[in-house]
């Protein structure tokens, strides 16, 4: 299958406010439908690739929405076109205000049919993974935390049929409130040196925090851990001012958002998670 190339004005992610962001939001119609498919997830044609391995896991564990079946991108043309099929698959991804179109990859769900090309297909959710040629290893440990996000967010798109792409960022972060009963894990080399001290970190942000690791992160996703929050930073593979740093924090057991922004990189504001994400996130209510 050829990676499609998504312009995301259906899911544009503003730039400086968590209010902002938009997330896609399918119609009743195609939420309606896709509880009846079977989703098909579409791994890549790389039979050795990690990421195959760590979605055959992450579904095979979390997954209960839909019945599934695991294919590979070769398979994906021959069956697009089916009403009764719904995919879970990687599209590159690019932001419509980004003009050096630097391509992120994304998760996202989408629904099959008798549409002309791909990017016609509806998208019921996307959820950055991470900058196109980024190796696996850096987000293979976290996908289980992609798929009960994608999980949950059907499952809240189909229980408030009111909330849009204008507004459904908004509610996650209402509906998650405060992160001080929980403890935000993070890997250190993912926090801007200015904060990587514990001390200089706990000056922008009170609550439980540790330094961790990779293995400890996929640990507290696969056991649904409730009182863990995990860092996900998606950063440039090169130092580009017309690039962005996608961060996202999110709660091990359901999936749920407590932080979405991102920045444009710059000589001040590197790829990382800055001290002003923290202030953002610690005065939450």
């Amino acid at each position: 299958m050829k990676k499609i190339i998504l312009i995301l004005t259906l899911a544009t992610i503003a730039f400086h406010s968590i209010s902002q962001i938009k997330i896609p939001v399918g119609t009743k119609t195609d939420i309606n439908k896709f509880m009846k498919t079977t989703t098909y997830v579409v791994l890549k044609n790389d039979r050795m690739s990690d990421y195959n391995t760590a979605m055959q896991e992450a579904i095979e564990k979390h997954w209960t929405i839909t019945p599934y079946k695991f294919v590979y991108e070769s398979d994906f043309k021959n069956i697009k076109n089916d009403p009764d099929k719904s995919f879970l698959m990687i599209n590159q991804v690019y932001f419509e205000k980004d003009k050096s179109q630097t391509l992120f990859d994304f998760i996202i769900l989408t629904m099959g049919g008798n549409y002309k090309t791909a990017d016609d297909m509806p998208t019921l959710c996307a959820v950055p993974l991470c900058y196109k040629g980024a190796l696996e290893t850096d987000y293979d440990y976290k996908i289980g935390l992609m798929v009960k996000f994608v999980q949950n967010h059907i499952t809240t798109c189909q229980q408030n049929p009111a909330l849009t792409e204008d507004n459904i960022a908004e509610y996650y972060m209402d509906k998650s409130g405060s992160p001080k009963k929980k403890t935000l894990y993070l890997l250190k080399e993912e926090v801007d040196p200015e904060i990587r001290t514990k001390n200089s970190f706990a000056g922008s942000y009170p609550f439980n925090f540790d330094y961790t690791t990779k293995e400890n992160i996929s640990s507290l996703i696969e056991n649904n851990d409730k009182n863990a929050l995990v860092l996900h930073v998606l950063g440039p593979q090169l130092s580009s001012t017309l690039s962005y740093c996608v961060k996202i924090i999110i709660d091990t057991e359901n999936g749920l958002i407590y932080y979405y922004d991102m920045h444009k990189v710059s000589d001040k504001n590197s790829d990382y998670l800055l001290k002003s994400d923290l202030k953002k996130l610690a005065n939450k209510e």
